[in-house]
């Protein structure tokens, strides 16, 4: 459980009050202001205060909360992602989730019906097939070298869009969202749809 000064703001909205009236009606410092605004433990006698000031009881300015719950790696990889480059197919970022850290790339183009994805010993292969007779029957990409994962990380390569099909999966370290693990090497692949839903085994 945790405290929410929730109800507290919404007193003030009500009462047409300022954070900075709120100060100088209670005498508390902008340090105590903003423990408030981080839901941080106050000492009693500023809650009193403050009940005394806008003339209400203890449970109109706080309740409690039941703890958040975890986020998943999706929700992890939105909120707390660092992009660290940006390649000529993929965005590269980091994430720390449970005490492991990943590299993650994600591709820039958005995969179709007419891409196909390999999963090769030397790295991801991007295979793009066109109508005859508008340009070449295909264009072939290496989006990413079997090594991209940064030492000490594991590898995640998310497609976006979805491809006509991905080749190559759990096998020769590389697992789908289904599979698990095996090596520190191994490397994940899936689709922007997949990686939604993902949590690590």
């Amino acid at each position: 459980m945790y405290i929410s000064y929730d109800n507290l703001w919404k007193l003030l909205i009500d009462k047409g009050i300022t954070k900075r009236e709120l100060m100088e009606l209670t005498g508390m410092s902008s340090r105590t202001l903003a423990k408030l605004s981080k839901n941080q433990n106050v000492n009693t006698q500023t809650l009193i205060s403050i009940c005394q000031a806008l003339g209400c009881s203890i449970e109109d300015v706080i309740k409690l909360c039941p703890e958040e719950e975890p986020l998943s790696f999706y929700q992890a990889f939105k909120r707390n992602a660092r992009l660290i480059s940006k390649e000529k197919y993929c965005r590269v970022y980091e994430l720390d989730y449970k005490s492991i850290k990943y590299t993650v790339l994600k591709t820039v183009c958005t995969s179709n019906k007419h891409t196909i994805i390999r999963c090769e010993e030397q790295g991801i292969v991007w295979e793009q097939l066109y109508p005859v007779g508008i340009s070449q029957a295909k264009e072939i990409t290496v989006i990413a070298k079997r090594s991209f994962p940064q030492e000490g990380t594991r590898g995640i390569l998310i497609i976006s869009g979805s491809p006509l099909y991905i080749k190559g999966l759990d096998e020769n370290g590389y697992v789908s969202t289904k599979g698990a693990v095996k090596k520190p090497t191994d490397v994940y692949v899936m689709t922007n749809a997949s990686f939604k839903l993902f949590e690590p085994k």
